[in-house]
């Protein structure tokens, strides 16, 4: 072992015991070389002189604003969770009292001069930038504006140590702003789950910590239209008063919430009622016609409606993956005039919808790179919300054509959860890393890390290591290294201080790897791999079933071990989190779920053996040595039972995380593929009952194939 592996182990070991045992405030300084803080601050000297946290201690507002006071509360509520009390916030300063915790911003004179005295410069820090000061005399938080006040809060939190007199912060000297003025996330609530307003808060809150800045909700049918009873009758919906309360809440945190509305297509969920079809390209498919009246009339309609509820200056049309457009109404038109032009005009009507309400439009930029003579004809104040979500050496195509024609652009990568089990950590690192960064390079003005629900059952909660990632490298000026990131994430996020969660959380992961290498293949790519969940809902007992034992079976006991490590970390260590440990729980699920697929394999592999050995002595045994052998099959302890019981305890786990999330609408579509799966089970444990009462009557025993077994030549 050498020397760095050594110093590796030991620190690891110390924070393990720091978590038992309080830490002194000599041991305060040493617990981290380098305060873990994401994203990474710009200018940061850590000082190692830490400010003792005092019960007298008070937090000193420099300014008369609300929202100033909000910030102050945050952290008043930050010290409580240490140590156990409440810190005083005051907007009276007393030279001769404690030491201090002063709040302010670059115009407060009094700051100025504390500035002046402590050589912090200002010069160059941009909106929303802060500089901050930790000394064991007095601590120092001043920011640009209203924005920068609260993101230097966000990065003093994650500086706040126990100890056992109560709390540290370590010392530091930061000068910090964001690399992009534009930094969010979003959620999907047109898929399947629809979040409810309470998880909405939390996600707001959660990524305003993280320094983002914009949350864009995807709606399709997801907005609830006056006089519209039909759109979103058949989904969950939130009220336009809790809309209106998200948005206001999300106000107090610097979070924007963005409408990321379809202007264009995607918009089969309305044009599926009869009332509406009239308005497509063709009969209850997905994109509106270029031409037609009625649709016009219903943007116009949406979009003042939603004008009244969300107060964003941004709106986005969507008008991605217009595919069906030319292929109905407008065929001859498009043969006449070319689809670009075509295009252009139904960007074009939901472009001038919304501005009448002094909207500054983002659009979705996937067509336009299909088709590239389009961007000249775009107008010029538009935004390109420009999306790619798998790994390339370049992603050039997809940011180029757009920075060539002066069109800004918001880069789009993604989070890798779709119609995964786990998701792709790794792969999502690689994309929403060079994405962002070589969007940075181009000129970009923000970063828009998006979740998807395609398959209508993923859940939040595991994707909140690559938001916060996306987060990091939409703040830092440069690509945010993962190793780096890794170290710090445990501490950030959970407030955990060791590297447990990360390390597990990735090794899960890289299931995805594993059975990529088998063949399993992401269903939209060929180099994706994946956790598909599709296999977890294939009938096993199927030529597809087989297809798949094929590539599982030679991995399955090594998946197995990491889903049931994995397990065995997470729960073991959820006390650890003081921070977000419910969404461990998350975790927990994707690794039993995993380790319930390995199980399939291997059993349906030992049943197929076993049941082919009774065959091959069938005749030279007694009917009672026939039925021992097969209850080892379907008896009450025997691998059907084992694979119908794991199924349904998934179910009922799924069910109440689905719920801690989401209003319960669509769940039922969920919860029929656990029933379904478990009616296989079932199924087959009565098909051996009957076989067993069949061949006692003399019947012969049935074929591997006619049981929908994988017969030994076939594995």
């Amino acid at each position: 072992m050498n020397h760095d592996r050594l110093l590796h182990t030991a620190v690891r070991t110390f924070a393990v015991l720091l978590f038992f045992v309080p830490l002194t405030r000599a041991e305060t300084a040493a617990f981290l070389p380098e305060p873990r803080v994401i994203p990474q601050p710009r200018e940061m000297e850590a000082t190692r002189n830490s400010f003792r946290l005092l019960p007298e201690s008070r937090i000193v507002i420099l300014s008369s604003a609300k929202e100033d006071r909000f910030t102050a509360q945050l952290l008043a509520e930050e010290f409580r969770q240490v140590t156990g009390r409440k810190n005083q916030i005051t907007t009276d300063r007393h030279p001769a009292a404690s030491p201090e915790i002063l709040l302010g911003r670059f115009t407060d004179a009094l700051l100025q001069s504390f500035l002046r005295s402590e050589n912090l410069k200002t010069d160059g820090v941009t909106e929303e930038g802060y500089v901050l000061e930790v000394t064991p005399h007095r601590i120092l938080v001043a920011g640009k504006d209203s924005a920068g006040l609260f993101y230097g809060v966000q990065t003093l939190r994650q500086l706040i140590v126990p100890s056992d007199r109560g709390g540290e912060i370590l010392g530091v000297r930061i000068r910090d702003w964001p690399a992009l003025s534009y930094r969010g996330t979003q959620v999907d609530l047109s898929r399947g789950p629809v979040l409810k307003l309470d998880y909405l808060k939390r996600i707001v809150r959660t990524i305003a910590e993280f320094k983002m800045n914009q949350l864009n909700l995807y709606m399709e049918d997801s907005f609830p239209l006056e006089g519209q009873p039909l759109v979103g009758v058949l989904d969950d919906q939130l009220s336009r008063n809790e809309f209106e309360e998200l948005v206001s809440y999300a106000r107090n945190y610097h979070v924007e919430i963005i409408p990321a509305t379809e202007g264009c297509g995607h918009l089969h969920k309305v044009l599926r009622f009869e009332k509406y079809s009239g308005m497509a390209e063709r009969p209850r498919g997905y994109d509106l016609a270029p031409d037609d009246a009625s649709a016009a009339s219903y943007l116009e309609d949406f979009y003042a409606q939603l004008n009244s509820v969300f107060t964003s200056p941004l709106s986005h049309i969507g008008c991605d993956e217009t595919h069906e457009l030319g292929t109905g109404r407008s065929a001859a038109r498009v043969q006449q005039e070319g689809y670009g032009r075509v295009y252009l005009d139904s960007v074009r009507r939901a472009y001038e919808i919304a501005r009448r309400y002094h909207k500054r439009v983002i659009f979705w930029g996937d067509m336009a790179v299909a088709h590239p003579d389009l961007i000249a004809g775009l107008p010029k104040d538009i935004v390109a919300a420009t999306w790619e979500y798998f790994p390339h050496p370049s992603y050039s195509k997809w940011i180029k054509p757009f920075a060539d024609a002066g069109i800004k652009i918001i880069i789009c990568p993604w989070v890798g959860n779709t119609n995964l089990i786990i998701p792709n950590y790794d792969v999502a690192a690689y994309n929403i890393a060079n994405f962002i960064d070589e969007g940075k390079q181009a000129g970009a003005i923000g970063v828009n890390v998006t979740v998807w629900n395609d398959d209508g059952e993923s859940l939040f909660a595991p994707n909140w290591w690559s938001i916060v990632y996306g987060a990091a490298n939409a703040w830092e000026p440069t690509k945010t290294d993962v190793a780096q990131f890794d170290k710090k994430f445990d501490w950030a996020f959970y407030r955990n201080t060791d590297y447990r969660f990360t390390e597990t959380l990735k090794k899960l992961s890289r299931v995805n790897e594993l059975l990529g290498q088998q063949g399993i293949k992401y269903v939209y790519s060929t180099d994706f791999g994946g956790t598909n969940d599709r296999l977890f809902w294939r009938d096993p007992f199927s030529a597809g079933g087989w297809s798949d034992a094929k590539k599982i079976l030679p991995v399955a006991p090594e998946m197995r071990l990491i889903a049931e490590n994995a397990f065995t970390a997470f729960m073991s260590g959820e006390k650890r989190a003081r921070h977000n440990a419910d969404t461990l729980k998350y975790l927990e699920f994707a690794a039993l779920k995993l380790d319930a697929l390995g199980m399939r394999y291997e059993y349906l592999s030992n049943i197929s053996e076993d049941y082919s050995k009774i065959l091959s002595h069938q005749g030279t045994e007694a009917p009672s040595e026939v039925d021992n052998e097969l209850f080892q099959i379907q008896g009450i302890n025997g691998p059907l039972f084992d694979l119908r019981d794991y199924t349904t305890r998934l179910r009922e786990i799924y069910r109440g995380l689905w719920l801690s999330e989401n209003f319960d609408s669509w769940l039922p579509n969920m919860l029929q593929l656990y029933d379904h799966n478990s009616a296989v089970w079932q199924r087959h444990i009565g098909q051996f009952e009957q076989i067993k009462a069949e061949h006692r009557e003399g019947k012969p025993l049935p074929s591997v194939e006619s049981l929908g077994l994988f017969p030994p030549d076939r594995k």
